[in-house]
């Protein structure tokens, strides 16, 4: 039988890297914040030892967390990074950063994309669930009944100077049959466009949330 857990713990650092800017936060088990939000920016000509340092620093700047989750702005598989598109640089190839970055700061870690760990902090469990992510990249999750889908290829841009036009919406309703929408990322609150009652613009914030739910949610 397992032990309880002390009240208010497990606490997560979330970590979010992305092609600008890398942010962190601790968050109680019901996903509240627990500190400040930290944002530094994403090293400039990205290598795998110069991301492993960095997270390092950055979580041994937070104190009183049990485990650690990070979302990568790349082609990730079981807790190794296989690609950073923004890099292009092949030395990331089977890169264990899961591995590496659990070792040097002696807590389990969970690595995940950043699109898909974003997801994780909006979807509900019910049906087909899409998520796409603006940022400096476009980023998309399939959740299907709570479960990470298989990934589909987006074929379209989402358009320019802030908007996104509704065919856009319409051809992913075409890819997936999608129950719900979801629209995160750091340039989805710049959309100009009337939204149906099953597309959300949500916060930005939920690729933090998603570091906890990455611990009770089926990625695999």
């Amino acid at each position: 039988m397992r032990k309880p857990l002390r009240a208010g713990r497990p606490v997560t650092l979330a970590i979010d890297v992305g092609g600008s800017h890398i942010k962190a936060a601790r968050l109680g088990p019901r996903c509240g914040l627990l500190s400040e939000r930290v944002r530094i920016d994403t090293p400039a000509r990205l290598t795998p030892p110069r991301l492993l340092e960095t997270l390092v620093s950055l979580a041994r700047s937070f104190d009183g967390y049990d485990r650690v989750s990070v979302g990568v702005n790349g082609l990730v598989h079981r807790g190794r990074i296989y690609a950073i598109p923004m890099t292009a640089n092949p030395a990331f190839r089977g890169f264990d950063l899961a591995g590496r970055l659990g070792r040097r700061l002696r807590r389990p870690v969970r690595l995940l994309n950043d699109g898909q760990m974003h997801a994780l902090g909006f979807v509900r469990g019910r049906g087909v669930e899409v998520v796409i992510t603006l940022g400096t990249g476009l980023g998309s999750a399939v959740f299907i009944d709570g479960r990470l889908g298989p990934h589909v290829q987006l074929l379209a841009s989402p358009g320019r100077e802030g908007t996104m036009g509704g065919d856009y919406g319409e051809l992913l309703r075409r890819l997936t049959n999608f129950d719900h929408l979801y629209i995160g990322g750091g340039n989805a609150e710049r959309l100009q466009l009337r939204l149906p009652r099953d597309v959300t613009i949500g916060d930005n914030s939920a690729a933090l949330a998603g570091g906890v739910r990455l611990w009770l949610w089926d990625v695999s």
